[in-house]
């Protein structure tokens, strides 16, 4: 008796852990599949000079077509079923607010910065989606989820900047690659500024590419 009790409980524990299994698997699964995205959303991007409602500590930002962030933060949603917070003003940082403080503001003004980003069509460009990448705090529990975007005219724009500066008299330290380009599109609290510097691990921060 004793010995066929031992095997149930053994059999309960296994097929618990079978199911359990499984059900991390279905939702790795899930969490992994493309986004899709609207391609009319990757392009007609909007610059502007930094509002008060920031998603970044950014100078300058590209602020994307009205749909691209709600959208994305549906997806989001429907695979987590975990409340999360939008930016009250999407936007991926072109020119951070701390560059310009310790470097590119002895020489340029935000308007000359913002009209420069004009003539270098930023406001005509693709950019093209890499992943949806989720960074997790260990010890705080905070998740923020953004996308990764390949924006080659906004690195020649920035290292186009770096030559004006130079040749404007500029020696501070400024480094055009110093940016990756991300949209954040959700976050556990309000704080989206907190979360930068945010430089990019592709291998360790991206869950799931994009359709």
């Amino acid at each position: 008796m004793q010995r066929k009790t031992w095997l149930k409980g053994g059999l309960v524990v296994l097929l618990a852990a079978g199911v359990s299994w499984l059900f991390l698997r279905s939702v790795q699964n899930t969490l992994a599949e493309p986004y899709v995205i609207d391609d009319a959303s990757l392009s007609g991007w909007t610059l502007a000079l930094a509002g008060t409602q920031r998603s970044a500590p950014a100078l300058i930002t590209l602020q994307p077509p009205g749909e691209l962030v709600p959208e994305l933060f549906r997806q989001i949603f429907h695979r987590t079923m975990v409340s999360t917070t939008s930016p009250g003003q999407p936007a991926m940082p072109v020119v951070l607010e701390t560059e310009f403080l310790t470097a590119l503001g002895d020489v340029l003004s935000p308007a000359e910065i913002l009209e420069a980003a004009r003539q270098a069509g930023l406001e005509e460009a693709r950019f093209d989606p890499v992943c949806m990448a989720v960074r997790r705090e260990s010890a705080t529990g905070r998740t923020l989820y953004f996308v990764v975007f390949e924006a080659p005219a906004v690195r020649g724009f920035r290292q186009a900047l770096a030559r004006l500066y130079v040749e404007g008299g500029g020696a501070g330290s400024f480094d055009p690659e110093g940016l990756d380009f991300v949209l954040p599109i959700a976050s556990s609290d309000a704080d989206f500024v907190g979360w930068w510097p945010l430089e990019v691990d592709r291998a360790a921060d991206c869950q799931a590419p994009f359709n």
